[in-house]
């Protein structure tokens, strides 16, 4: 009990050390942040795996960069569209997701966000 209670401590340390990075050092990453189902992690990787958002032409160009976009399969009139691509980092892809599958699944606060997510999956474009 006192090794998980030692564990719990030092968890609670890092966490607040995160925090405080990424007030202090990289505060653009709020904004990401004050979505409920994306916690402070998740915010500050994404920011610093993007860098310049500007160096992408349009917003989707980072999907696209991440590897959150459709593969395609393309030979003479045949377009069909696969699984997402998987390029990009792995671990960024994994964090996006987690954070989708919450504000999308029971415990996801009502939010535009969570509204228009639930759309696209009804819709079956998710």
């Amino acid at each position: 009990m006192e090794a998980i209670a030692q564990l719990s401590e030092r968890i609670k340390q890092l966490d607040q050390s995160i925090q405080e990075m990424m007030e202090e050092a990289y505060p653009e990453s709020f904004y990401l942040h004050q979505i409920h189902g994306i916690g402070p992690i998740t915010s500050l990787y994404f920011l610093l795996k993007i860098e310049d958002p500007r160096r992408f032409g349009k917003t989707r160009d980072i999907g696209a960069f991440i590897g959150l976009c459709p593969k395609r399969d393309q030979s003479g009139q045949v377009d069909k569209e696969l699984g997402i691509s998987k390029g990009g980092d792995r671990y960024l892809r994994r964090l996006l997701v987690s954070a989708a599958q919450y504000i999308l699944g029971p415990f996801g606060q009502d939010s535009q966000l969570r509204a228009y997510g639930l759309r696209l999956a009804q819709a079956g474009t998710l």
